[in-house]
């Protein structure tokens, strides 16, 4: 989705209650028809300030992804910047919420799916984490290696999905780590295990550009936790 100029993507908890550095409840300012201020630095002039897009609002108008977080589930609300009288107020801008909007939204095209894989990650037992660092062997043998993966990031890059394809492998990432840490385990960087879900999620980035490519990614993930399209949505990414 494509926003108009000046209008931009807010995450939050799906409270609408902001992240551990954000104490603001958005959901209340939307409910109140109140702005939210963005706190500035006390003692800069006005002309030397930043204009607030680079922190408030970074992926506004135009953009085709949105801000990442590590932080699962979470909400998504669309906001404009709103000016106030510093004289008066000792504020220079506020964010205004208009609506929420579906989670799946900050997930790319195939955001359920994403949404649904994320959920099962944070899910995993410790030995169907092991079934996940077998069954990219079963599927990847080395004297069968298939260049699905380059092929993807050539195809990511020429189509504008890069920087997606990165959020998304990101959040497979943090998921799978998460979980490893709940068994008193880790996952180390480029292990097999990391290797299938992160071929997953770069599959979901470009399934809707090339079905084929897609399927072809996702084959250790299958081996292991059958088809990712089968995986119930979570209700956070639908909710409204």
């Amino acid at each position: 989705m494509r926003l108009p100029a000046g209008w931009g993507w807010k995450v939050t908890r799906p409270s609408g209650r902001g992240f551990d550095d954000d104490p603001a409840d958005y959901a209340a300012s939307l409910r109140n028809r109140s702005s939210i201020p963005i706190e500035e630095a006390p003692g800069v002039l006005l002309r030397r300030r930043k204009q607030p897009w680079h922190r408030a609002a970074a992926h506004a108008s135009g953009s085709n992804y949105l801000p990442f977080t590590t932080e699962v589930p979470f909400g998504l609300w669309i906001f404009t910047l709103v000016p106030y009288d510093e004289e008066r107020s000792g504020r220079t801008w506020g964010q205004r919420i208009w609506f929420r909007v579906p989670a799946w939204w900050a997930l790319g095209p195939q955001g359920r799916t994403m949404a649904a894989l994320l959920t099962r990650l944070e899910k995993l037992t410790w030995d169907e984490v092991l079934t996940l660092r077998r069954s990219y062997n079963q599927a990847w043998p080395t004297d069968r290696d298939d260049p699905a993966w380059y092929e993807a990031q050539d195809l990511a890059r020429a189509t504008d999905r890069a920087t997606l394809k990165n959020a998304l492998i990101k959040h497979a990432e943090a998921a799978l780590s998460r979980t490893a840490r709940i068994h008193g385990k880790r996952v180390g960087n480029f292990s097999d295990e990391q290797k299938t879900v992160c071929f997953a999620a770069t599959a979901l980035a470009i399934e809707d550009l090339s079905p084929s490519l897609a399927h072809r990614l996702l084959g250790p993930l299958r081996l292991a936790l059958g088809d990712v399209h089968t995986y119930p949505v979570p209700t956070w990414a639908d909710s409204l």
